[in-house]
């Protein structure tokens, strides 16, 4: 049996969106936010077809760090029925391969198996750990405007190269979902009750953050850690497999992808 793997066409949406709600039992209705968030991008919907059906499919996403581009790999999948015949590894080495000639080889994926990707080159890299942070009480903060919060995180970013540069799209993307930037010091909470994803220029060492109870963390190991989270307890969410990288990045998961 042929096997076609290339970007989906405008005409096959509909059936890769398909794939998503039957692999990942996403809602029917939200078709809408897939075909409307700001990385849609037909070129970066890429599917295996087997005899003319669409078997497996996964989505990639443009990555800039200060030292240069990458992608992002996300919702990998085959049709429960094709499974086991070695057409996600065939996409994943296709998908890689154009990568590197379009310029943006390195990868990171988050991943709750590693199988199938070490298999083309992919090793674990960081973890994402979820936990319930540390809250106190506090007066009312300041809250940032988007062009402040903007600028901070382009200062931040500027600083270290192994830090994820937002272009527009990408604060585009951010911008998305419904977010709060209090200020904490010098730096900004990023609140999506009840959940933190971003956390920039914080004091370290504070034993609690202004946040109501209940309210938990969601970031990359490395960066709980360099952030010093103040967290009640943790857990392992997902693994970050890196092919091409030789240390974590450095970005919140706010970015995930």
């Amino acid at each position: 049996m042929s096997v076609e793997i290339r970007p989906i066409r405008a005409h096959e949406a509909e059936a890769f969106w398909g794939g998503l709600v039957e692999c990942f039992h996403l809602d029917p209705g939200r078709q809408w936010i897939f075909q409307n968030e700001p990385y849609f991008d037909l070129n970066r919907k890429w599917g295996a077809w087997r005899d003319g059906q669409l078997v497996t499919i996964l989505t990639t996403v443009p990555l800039t760090f200060g030292w240069g581009r990458a992608i992002g790999i996300a919702g990998v999948a085959t049709r429960p029925e094709f499974r086991g015949q070695g057409l996600a590894e065939a996409m994943l080495r296709t998908v890689l391969a154009k990568a590197e000639t379009d310029g943006e080889g390195p990868a990171l994926l988050f991943a709750h198996e590693t199988t199938v990707y070490r298999r083309v080159g992919f090793e674990v890299i960081d973890y994402a750990v979820r936990g319930t942070l540390i809250g106190c009480d506090m007066p009312p903060a300041q809250t940032f405007t988007g062009n402040q919060v903007r600028e901070m995180y382009a200062a931040w970013s500027a600083e270290h190269p192994d830090r994820l540069v937002r272009d527009a799209r990408r604060w585009q993307y951010w911008e998305w979902f419904t977010r709060t930037c209090e200020a904490v010091g010098p730096g900004y909470l990023c609140l999506e009750p009840p959940l933190v994803r971003e956390a920039l220029g914080i004091p370290p060492g504070l034993a609690a953050w202004p946040v109501p109870a209940g309210t938990d963390w969601l970031g990359l190991k490395s960066m709980t850690e360099q952030l010093g989270v103040p967290l009640l307890h943790q857990k392992q969410e997902l693994m970050l497999m890196a092919r091409g990288f030789d240390r974590p990045p450095q970005m919140f998961m706010t970015d995930q992808f």
